[in-house]
């Protein structure tokens, strides 16, 4: 019988929260993930003040808000890659498709930050616009993170990578290939991404990919019954990479 690929039978909302979690911390982003047609299904994690309480917390905004966020999922299922681009209130956002097989389940929103000094006199005149107190957004706009456009691009990368292979083992699981054969392949396929990446340096020397594989084999014992000594092998791999990262990023 053929694995039909659905959100339902692909996330598990309670592991891939705690990714998304753990990624908008470690990135300093913020992020959600929605289904195909832009529906939240997880939580969001790290909104800005800016985004969450002003410029969405005015009807205006909202509404723009909600179009582009359908924006940047609609281009990034039509190019099935990242894609990154400004929003209506001046910040930058991404989004990163979630791949499961051939087909998008999902995509990760992720943004809410800038990659320069803002133009104060530029946004205040957007907050007159949008019809709210523009002393207080302001006072939110400086709190906004700033990165680098090649950090972006990165991070959208790196998200796009580790969350479709993690849906993608997934997928082979259902269909009767050896989940662990898959899930050992994915990490080295981690590996080699990051090796070629090693010119990108981490903002946060704290940042490490023990935490979130262990998630991923704790996800991996509990519903998809993983052999215990197959668990400890993907432990120790993922005990190397984490090590091995901390050179890279």
């Amino acid at each position: 019988m053929k694995f039909k690929v659905t959100t339902n039978n692909f996330l598990d909302i309670e592991f891939f929260q705690t990714l998304q979690d753990r990624f908008a911390e470690e990135f300093g982003i913020a992020s959600i993930i929605t289904d195909v047609n832009g529906v939240p299904l997880t939580k969001p994690s790290n909104f800005t003040d800016f985004c969450i309480n002003h410029v969405r917390g005015c009807e205006v905004g909202l509404k723009k808000c909600q179009f582009f966020d359908a924006y940047g999922g609609c281009k990034a299922k039509i190019n099935k890659k990242p894609i990154i681009y400004p929003c209506h209130a001046g910040l930058i956002d991404f989004a990163s498709p979630i791949i499961m097989g051939d087909t998008q389940v999902g995509c990760f929103l992720c943004g809410q930050v800038l990659t320069e000094k803002p133009d104060e006199e530029k946004f205040r005149a957007y907050a007159k616009e949008l019809g709210i107190n523009e002393n207080k957004y302001i006072e939110a706009l400086r709190k906004v993170k700033i990165l680098s456009y090649e950090r972006i691009e990165y991070i959208a990368n790196f998200l796009y990578k580790i969350s479709s292979k993690m849906s993608n083992f997934i997928y082979y699981q259902n269909m009767g290939i050896s989940a662990n054969k898959f899930y050992k392949s994915s990490i080295d396929e981690f590996h080699k991404y990051l090796q070629a990446d090693k010119e990108n340096k981490s903002e946060n020397k704290k940042f490490s990919f023990k935490n979130i594989l262990n998630k991923v084999s704790e996800t991996l014992k509990i519903n998809y019954k993983i052999d215990e000594n197959e668990l400890s092998k993907i432990s120790k791999i993922s005990d190397d990479i984490s090590d091995k990262s901390l050179s890279i990023i």
